[in-house]
């Protein structure tokens, strides 16, 4: 019974109803797309959390503030558990005329993105990740660890302090 009763104090698992619904909506023929955008459009003015559902193929999606958050760059792929904190934007670069890839973000594992980083990109993250807050991530992340900073760059685990 608590399991049902969680999608009404819970913003990720309704969010994630409302990813749902929005996908169940772009199947219907004719009306399907015009009523998907309405069900996104609606998430960003409930949650402030601007996405295309469509394009968002995540495994787990959890995400505790969802002010401000914007999922785009044309498909996020994740095969593990997405966190995410307030601020996180997921951008996409200019074309460079090279063909674009299926999905701009490919994450395989899980990942935690602090408050207010930017990841642009297409990139391809390798998890156990963890992406400090105010993080700008440009280049793809192959080794599991935290990165920090602009750009991005993996802490040592090894380093002596001081």
């Amino acid at each position: 019974m608590k399991r049902f009763f969680r999608i009404f104090y819970l913003t990720g698992v309704q969010i994630n109803a409302w990813i749902r619904i929005s996908r169940a909506f772009a199947a219907i023929p004719l009306i399907g797309k015009p009523l998907s955008i309405l069900t996104d459009n609606l998430m960003l003015m409930l949650y402030g959390i601007e996405l295309t559902s469509t394009s968002l193929h995540v495994h787990r999606l959890v995400v505790g503030h969802s002010t401000g958050v914007v999922l785009g760059g044309n498909g996020i792929r994740c095969t593990g558990t997405l966190h995410l904190s307030s601020g996180v934007v997921f951008g996409r670069r200019y074309s460079d005329g090279h063909p674009e890839p299926e999905h701009f973000f490919d994450i395989d594992g899980d990942v935690t993105i602090g408050a207010n980083s930017v990841l642009l990109g297409p990139l391809k993250i390798k998890g156990p990740v963890i992406i400090g807050a105010l993080t700008l991530v440009t280049n793809d992340i192959t080794e599991p660890g935290v990165y920090v900073g602009t750009p991005a760059r993996r802490l040592d685990s090894a380093a002596e302090p001081g």
